[in-house]
């Protein structure tokens, strides 16, 4: 009997570190699979000589667009950049609503969120910034690294800069804002983010007599409300049909060769007759 038990002790200490490793080996892929992120070459490029200015386009579906967009700006902050516009819109793509009582009313809309970001960070961080941007992505659907070439500008500008004392104070001026702007475009990195998330259904419980009155005043909403119930019941019929389409096209089939057949077996009786 203790040969059984120790044997069974044996196995189950055996199962359980091979699980034990087959879960370190999970979350070392898992971990691995997250920290490696291939960025283009486009991002931060080092040429003797050269200087950039570099702009950066993604478009992708993350899980929570609020969540994940203020990740990615106290990224872009934590990097000593910082956010020049955040817009989030709620689209409606679609919308219903049922009669529950006499006093209530569920409204369902089907919503989708986006989240318009544009930020700056430093030239030098813009591979890590979209590293990390990237790895908040379920579905990345578009990227773009543009570099644009600023070298003759800057030096142009910084010679002309030199010799400003020859030339009017509102010519300094104009050299001096050309300086910053170029040197702000070469020293910061900016980047535009389009995040998106699946649409979701939300449902509201509302009073039904504000609907009645608001419904009453407003003949806009009667229209637009006939035009969505007119395409829902549409959608519906059409739903209806594919539905039963593979039935039909079945019966008809069925009843087109048995026509066939028994006109054919009349046929041959006539002849056989005649």
């Amino acid at each position: 009997m203790k040969k059984v038990i120790i044997s069974i002790l044996i196995i189950a200490s055996i199962v359980g570190c091979k699980k034990y490793e087959g879960n370190e080996s999970a979350a070392q892929m898992e971990n691995k699979a997250a920290t490696d992120i291939e960025i283009s070459n486009a991002a931060n490029p080092k040429v003797e000589g050269k200087v950039f200015k570099s702009n950066a386009l993604i478009e992708m579906k993350v899980a929570d667009v609020m969540k994940n967009a203020q990740e990615i700006e106290q990224n872009a902050i934590d990097l000593k950049g910082f956010v020049l516009n955040s817009e989030l819109n709620n689209q409606t793509l679609d919308s219903d609503q049922v009669d529950i009582s006499a006093e209530q009313i569920k409204k369902m809309e089907k919503i989708q969120q986006t989240n318009f970001i544009e930020l700056k960070v430093p030239a030098n961080q813009l591979r890590e910034h979209v590293k990390f941007a990237l790895g908040k992505g379920i579905i990345i659907d578009h990227i773009l690294i543009n570099n644009e070439e600023m070298t003759f500008e800057k030096y142009e500008n910084e010679l002309k800069n030199e010799q400003n004392q020859s030339v009017k104070i509102s010519k300094q001026i104009e050299n001096k804002v050309k300086k910053a702007l170029i040197n702000d475009g070469i020293d910061y990195a900016t980047i535009a983010y389009k995040l998106s998330e699946e649409p979701h259904v939300v449902s509201t419980i509302l009073p039904q007599s504000e609907i009645k009155v608001y419904r009453e005043i407003n003949l806009g909403y009667e229209l637009k409300q006939s035009w969505q119930d007119g395409v829902y019941y549409f959608k519906s019929f059409i739903i209806l049909i594919f539905k039963f389409l593979p039935t039909i096209l079945s019966v008809l089939f069925l009843y087109f060769v048995i026509k066939y057949v028994l006109r054919r077996f009349k046929n041959r009786e006539i002849k056989m007759k005649s």
